[in-house]
């Protein structure tokens, strides 16, 4: 029998059977197809699966991503281009009040394989003495709040020249040498 004579043969009844055995095998494909899914969904929600790791390792890495936020933002060189707005902005703490501070930076060292010291000298712009408590605290306030800048040495030299017999204001003019060590990321 050729195509065109079968096809001359078709009546509805067998157009009906021939589509609804093709949509038999397309159903049952289909079927076939969301058994297979549905017993992966159900391995993958077994203890220990892959659900449960996957948890897991979020809370993991959620915790560790929390952590490292709070190190950041006790950080107080974080989020700045500059730390000479860090060294700045301890200087205008109410505590401290020594209005400008200048900032010279000196050309980075290589100590340590993979960090880098920068180095600051610090002076205040006004030429006048201050109190040895404002200089101390305001050295406790760079070196607490963050944890990359140590300071390296201090001078300090009285504001009035007197006598040795006599007694002297206890205010001091001051130079800060600091060192900020950060990570050289290898590119």
């Amino acid at each position: 029998m050729s195509l065109k004579n079968l096809m001359g043969a078709m009546n509805l009844a067998r157009w009906i059977i021939v589509m609804g055995g093709l949509g038999a095998v397309a159903l049952g494909a289909n079927g076939w197809r969301l058994y297979h899914q549905r017993v992966e969904l159900e391995a993958a929600l077994e203890p220990d699966g892959q659900i449960e790791r996957t948890v897991q390792k979020i809370q993991l890495l959620g915790k560790q991503c929390s952590k490292l936020q709070s190190d950041a933002d006790r950080e107080g060189l974080s989020g700045q281009s500059e730390p000479i707005l860090y060294f700045r902005g301890l200087a205008s703490d109410p505590n401290v009040r020594f209005g400008q501070v200048e900032v010279k930076e000196q050309s980075p060292q290589v100590n340590v394989k993979g960090t880098e010291d920068l180095q600051y000298v610090l002076q205040p712009q006004v030429d006048k003495g201050q109190p040895r408590d404002r200089i101390v605290y305001y050295m406790y306030l760079l070196e607490s709040k963050s944890r990359r800048v140590r300071v390296t040495s201090i001078t300090l030299t009285p504001e009035q020249k007197v006598k040795e017999w006599e007694i002297a204001n206890d205010m001091w003019k001051w130079t800060i040498e600091l060192t900020s060590r950060t990570k050289v990321e290898k590119k």
